[in-house]
């Protein structure tokens, strides 16, 4: 069973995004499956790597669309996306030390990209919405 199971609730409706946001709790979701199958430590180092890339690299998507429409939050939305990067790096470094890899950590990622893609996200979505509707 999935970790986390996506469902059209935190779907923006901007069909890349969208399979982005998906791709990114395929990734917690194999941390998960690679966390209780005890694989080795290798291969979570690996997910965490995976998943920290994937996350930058649509972060930076993200931003490029914020550019482009010039979002006017966009400063304050870059600082969300550079603190949760952090975070993973500091979890990141701490697996890296030795601290396993848990739950809590998980359940982390999952709340943080669930308010973020619900809050934050439709931030923008709504602005560009309403630029598209003054067309």
């Amino acid at each position: 069973m999935a970790f986390f199971e996506w469902d059209d609730s935190i779907a923006l409706g901007i069909p890349t995004i969208d399979q982005q946001h998906k791709a990114i709790f395929d990734w917690i979701n194999t941390l998960n499956e690679a966390i209780k199958s005890d694989d080795s430590s290798e291969a979570v180092g690996e997910v965490i790597w995976g998943l920290i890339s994937y996350v930058t690299e649509h972060f930076s998507e993200e931003e490029r669309l914020m550019l482009s429409c010039n979002y006017p939050d966009l400063i304050v939305h870059r600082t969300e996306h550079d603190n949760f990067v952090s975070r993973l790096r500091e979890i990141q470094v701490e697996f890296i030390g030795g601290q396993e890899v848990g739950a809590s950590v998980l359940d982390f990622m999952v709340h943080w990209l669930v308010c973020h893609i619900k809050g934050t996200d439709q931030g923008y979505n709504r602005f560009i919405q309403q630029q598209a509707e003054k067309r």
